[in-house]
């Protein structure tokens, strides 16, 4: 597992970025997968977490945010790709092998945040909408507000496909199109960056882990590796096999 140090250093916190070797935590495609999270949350002194502790996001590609009652727990089915809690002890897991996995922490109002940042998720808006969810629902600051990116393909290798490619070059996304080598390179990266600073998220405040999935395949999950080598996670036995990033209040 991996961490952010800017939560690593937070009371009352739990989070991680879960490997390969952690096991995949799809629920729709491995048994095991909650298993998996417990597994993960245990290694990290909390052995007392039950499968009712973990709430997974439904994560259909959208912009949807839901913020969780305390007596929630499990995958939710709402059309959701994000999830709000201020409640303890509630465990709120993103599954990616390629999408951009975002946690955020507001310390002062202890709030909790966990979103699926796949393409459209991030086109749509799911960030600015996260933000101002909490500015309202819990009246968050954005200067006090934490940010940390995970494991996510980069610019260096995600190439759009033909049909992505058409749907895109005459919006204003044109702006992250990176060519080379006959290819059209997207950059979520940056739009993961530029819609939290617009959104107020102070620069300082942003974690980058820097990891590229498709880079870094044998050790994340990355759904574009496994299209070009199809059994690159045959040991898996997973059609879909994703890497967990959760963040939970544990006290």
């Amino acid at each position: 597992m991996i961490f952010f140090k800017k939560f690593k250093k937070q009371p009352n916190l739990v989070h991680a970025i879960m490997e390969r070797k952690d096991g995949s935590v799809n629920p729709y495609s491995n048994p095991a997968s909650e298993k998996n999270v417990l597994a993960a949350v245990e290694k990290l002194g909390f052995s007392d977490f039950k499968i009712d502790n973990l709430i997974y996001a439904e994560q259909l590609h959208g912009a949807n945010v839901y913020n969780l009652p305390a007596e929630v727990g499990g995958i939710i089915k709402l059309n959701v790709d994000g999830l709000i809690s201020s409640n303890r002890r509630q465990i709120l897991i993103i599954k990616t092998a390629d999408c951009v996995p975002i946690l955020i922490f507001d310390p002062k109002k202890q709030v909790v945040v966990a979103l699926h940042g796949g393409r459209k998720s991030l086109i749509a808006g799911i960030i600015p909408k996260a933000l101002l969810m909490m500015n309202e629902k819990f009246n968050s600051s954005e200067k006090d507000i934490l940010v940390g990116i995970g494991p996510h393909i980069r610019d260096c290798c995600y190439w759009l496909k033909e049909d992505t490619l058409k749907e895109l070059k005459n919006t204003k996304w044109f702006k992250y199109f990176i060519k080379r080598s006959g290819k059209v390179y997207f950059n979520l990266t940056q739009i993961v960056l530029d819609q939290l600073k617009e959104s107020g998220i102070l620069e300082n405040n942003i974690e980058d882990c820097g990891i590229c999935t498709f880079c870094q395949a044998e050790k994340f999950f990355s759904a574009r590796k496994k299209e070009e080598e199809p059994e690159i996670y045959q040991k898996e036995g997973e059609r879909f096999p994703c890497f967990g990033t959760f963040i939970g209040l544990v006290k």
